[in-house]
């Protein structure tokens, strides 16, 4: 009895397996079938096919004619080497319009002349394009490289753009969850500009020559810019209007224009900024009504002003800043800091200064006394920049020396109660100390002027 009852049951067994087995291989004839139905090779001159849902195309070497727009949802568009897509100068070249595309390995050329900033003429654009993944796309002497609007989750991969400074790089708008990860960003009107874009992610991007613009970020919270290159804009790159930024391990560098810096945070609440290099600009992070600003082992160099804290244009008291600089150095700069808010709360402890006496009798790396890194002429030239050139006078030295030694003035209260030593370096390769000066006087200039930096 226990023989036949344990066949039977291997019998079963073996009957059950083969059925799943079948159905497995059904499946995957099935999937087999349906892949080579959708794969498409499209050579150039061919038109853009019709599509269905899940369709792949693959892009045969040539030029191809656009625009081209893709309105089927999950559609994979990849391009062999060699591919190109030509927008024939008429508006942009790709518009995906569904979501679950990706897009990989494109050349996009001869885009359209519109430089709107919410609806530039560009390579690719992604309307409503859920969860689109683009990689490597490519797109040189473009009106404006990736546009991105009402799409959540989108993934912007080793782009390589480049521009005819007319328009954006890459622009968003609505667009919570947007990553744009590696890449060059070369000579557009504003690198790359992100509005509404709750959660996004910029890492790992090198971007340069900015006609205003590097890295621009409105109304967004919780927004991460983390080890990207800004380098040698007309501006700087801004984080404005939001809160819970992240700025982390960039480098931002060579912007000297009259209104130049290497970081804006303007009216931004609870942002921090860790491990940032802000080197060569006419002021390196410039932070207007900014509460809750945690200012955190960033390196300031070779600035007209290393940090300036500033006011809104129009506001009272309590939209002044409120920021802690911690564990900074600040080295070879024309001032270190200068504070143009009488309203702003300062907190500064663990900064290293190369101007602070080296005195350290413990040996502890703390220097032994506190140490005053701005004054009221650096509050002054804030709004009267041409006393900026008289800053490294013998007079100039004098008073803020005094006033650093006077508990009742405004300068002591912002004393480093801990700071260290930084060591000095020689002059700047980007810049000569006169051309340094004379960056800082249009600028905080403008300042004083205008003060309006959006």
């Amino acid at each position: 009895m226990r023989g036949r009852a344990r066949s039977t049951v291997a019998k079963v067994l073996r009957a059950v397996s083969a059925w799943l087995l079948l159905a497995a291989w059904g499946l995957a004839a099935s999937a087999w079938a349906k892949a080579g139905v959708d794969a498409v090779a499209v050579a150039p001159g061919e038109p853009l096919p019709a599509l269905t849902a899940g369709a792949e195309l693959r892009l045969l070497p040539g030029v191809h004619a656009g625009p081209w727009t893709i309105d089927a949802p999950d559609v994979i568009l990849r391009a062999e080497p060699g591919a190109v897509l030509d927008g024939g100068g008429r508006g942009t070249a790709l518009t995906v319009t569904a979501p679950g595309a990706r897009i990989e390995g494109l050349t996009v050329t001869g885009v359209g002349p519109e430089t709107d900033l919410y609806a530039p003429d560009a390579a690719l654009a992604l309307i409503g394009a859920d969860g689109a993944v683009v990689q490597g796309l490519r797109a040189h002497g473009v009106t404006a490289g990736v546009h991105v609007e009402d799409a959540a989750d989108v993934w912007l991969l080793d782009l390589d753009l480049r521009g005819d400074a007319r328009g954006p790089g890459v622009t968003s708008y609505l667009t919570p969850g947007l990553r744009v990860e590696g890449g060059r960003i070369e000579g557009f009107l504003d690198g790359a500009y992100l509005e509404r874009a709750d959660g996004a992610l910029v890492a790992g991007l090198e971007v340069r020559g900015s006609r205003r613009y590097g890295l621009h970020v409105m109304f967004t919270a919780g927004a991460t810019l983390r080890g990207n290159v800004v380098a040698d804009g007309g501006v700087g790159s801004a984080v404005m209007y939001g809160r819970d930024a992240v700025v982390a391990d960039n480098v931002l560098e060579g912007h000297r224009g009259p209104m130049a810096f290497g970081l804006l945070l303007q009216e931004e609440r609870g942002a921090t900024l860790r491990g940032n290099t802000a080197r060569g600009n006419t002021v390196g992070l410039l932070v207007v009504a900014a509460a809750g600003a945690r200012l955190d082992g960033n390196r300031l160099e070779g600035n007209g002003v290393g940090v300036l804290v500033d006011r809104a244009p129009v506001g009272s008291a309590a939209d002044a800043s409120s920021v802690t600089i911690a564990r900074h150095a600040f080295v070879a700069n024309a001032a270190d800091l200068a504070v143009a808010d009488d309203d702003a709360a300062l907190t500064l402890r663990g900064n290293a200064f190369d101007r602070a006496p080296p005195l350290d009798l413990d040996g502890d790396g703390v220097l032994d006394l506190p140490y005053v890194a701005t004054s009221a002429f650096a509050a002054r030239a804030a709004r009267q920049p041409d006393l900026m050139l008289l800053a490294y006078g013998p007079g100039i030295a004098l008073w803020q020396r005094l006033e650093a030694t006077v508990p009742g003035l405004r300068a002591a209260t912002f004393a480093d109660p801990a700071p260290r030593s930084a060591a000095p370096v020689g002059r700047p390769d980007h810049a000569s100390w006169p051309a340094a000066l004379a960056a800082v006087a249009f600028a905080l200039g403008a300042v004083a002027n205008a003060r309006g930096w959006a």
